[in-house]
């Protein structure tokens, strides 16, 4: 697959960008995402776990003892 067509494959949806964005912005945290993008709890999750797997994002534990994550951009951004 081509280096655009892999982006797009990616990025390709609205809330995918916004998410983005708002890392850029140092939003981390799942309930930050939410409130800023007004987006549901299923799609968040959906488009989180898809940047994770492409290793857009890092999910990092900030608090163990309530199982809570970050999200933070990787160099491969």
């Amino acid at each position: 697959m081509c280096s655009i067509a892999r982006a797009l494959a990616i990025f390709g949806d609205r809330w995918t960008l916004l998410v983005i964005r708002d890392a850029f912005r140092k939003i981390r945290r799942f309930s930050e995402f939410q409130t800023s993008l007004g987006i549901t709890k299923h799609r968040l999750s959906d488009r989180l776990t898809r940047l994770v797997e492409e290793g857009i994002l890092d999910k990092v534990l900030y608090d163990e003892k309530r199982s809570r994550y970050e999200y933070r951009l990787t160099q491969k951004v």
